[in-house]
């Protein structure tokens, strides 16, 4: 589920690219930005996707031992552990998930050798050893197991980020979003309640989306004013030596200041300065706090930032 961080994100992506080809048009901007969004849910199908190729590749293996023309006791009768895992047994049974990755072509192709690989690997794992090898056999045990290949060989593994990033330029900046739904999707996975269980939505409420909607479209259409706001702030500066990306962040800020009164002034603030030390120059965080600070107290008492409910007064 998308946090208001990842959302502000994907709308600095949207008006960074806005910013230059404005020959787009604003509605075509937004469709975009909206795609933009969606894509971050078939990032997290892709990760749930390869935890359940492992599974099959684990399947397959067994099969393919008791085919040996000399198979060993060991082959007939294999430690049916893995391929038993609740979770992945669930996951990979799952109807939602087996049409949301026909409808959305979720497929590794050539790609499956380097998941492949990575199930060699576990195999020599340690840890998974001990949990092959264990007496004590639960739900809990098996999620754990499953939290611990993920984070191990999925969540850290620069080849398959490479895969990734091949098929969408922004996954990099997403691949912590679509972590956390998998973590999420896997912590809350319950045998007693196996209909409840689901995959997670990625936006929490309508309210969230029209927040990302809302704050593109104020960030562009008064862009101008808030530009001029800036510029009369940033003593020896001229408008263009300053990054291109800390205005939009500051646009995007005083759009969020003034538009959503229901945000801590902290809150954007806090926010934003920590977009441009990911995102900018190295001195873009302290660059922006400048700015911002004088600019949200002189539009506070100017009554252009109006705050209402419980602690924003």
């Amino acid at each position: 589920m998308l946090t208001r961080r990842h959302l502000r994100i994907k709308v600095f992506q949207a008006l960074y690219a806005y910013a230059y080809d404005p020959q787009r048009g604003l509605i075509k901007a937004e469709k975009q930005l909206r795609q933009s969004i969606d894509e971050i849910y078939r990032l997290y199908l892709y990760d749930l996707a390869a935890l359940v190729l492992i599974h099959r590749f684990a399947k397959e293996r067994l099969e393919i031992n008791r085919q040996k023309r000399l198979p060993s006791q060991e082959d007939l009768n294999p430690n049916l552990r893995f391929v038993e895992n609740r979770f992945l047994s669930w996951l990979e049974r799952n109807p939602r998930f087996k049409q949301e990755v026909e409808d959305l072509h979720i497929k590794f192709g050539d790609e499956k050798e380097l998941i492949r690989k990575i199930f060699r690997d576990i195999l020599e794992d340690e840890r998974f050893q001990l949990y092959m090898e264990a007496d004590h056999n639960d739900l809990k045990e098996d999620r754990k197991l499953v939290k611990y290949l993920y984070g191990t060989y999925l969540a850290e593994n620069d080849d398959l980020h490479e895969v990734y990033e091949a098929r969408n330029m922004f996954w990099s900046d997403d691949l912590d979003a679509a972590q956390a739904m998998v973590v999420k999707t896997i912590t809350s996975f319950d045998t007693k309640r196996e209909q409840e269980s689901s995959l997670i939505p990625l936006i929490k409420n309508q309210e969230d989306l029209d927040f990302a909607l809302k704050l593109f479209r104020i960030s562009v259409n008064e862009g101008e004013k808030f530009e001029s706001k800036i510029l009369e702030k940033a003593e020896h500066w001229e408008g263009d030596r300053i990054a291109a990306i800390d205005q939009i962040l500051m646009k995007m800020a005083l759009a969020e200041l003034v538009t959503f009164n229901q945000i801590p002034v902290k809150v954007t603030l806090n926010e934003y300065i920590e977009l441009a030390k990911q995102y900018s120059t190295r001195r873009s965080g302290q660059f922006v706090n400048g700015i911002l600070d004088k600019l949200q107290q002189e539009m506070t008492d100017s009554g252009e930032i109006r705050k209402i409910g419980r602690g924003l007064l």
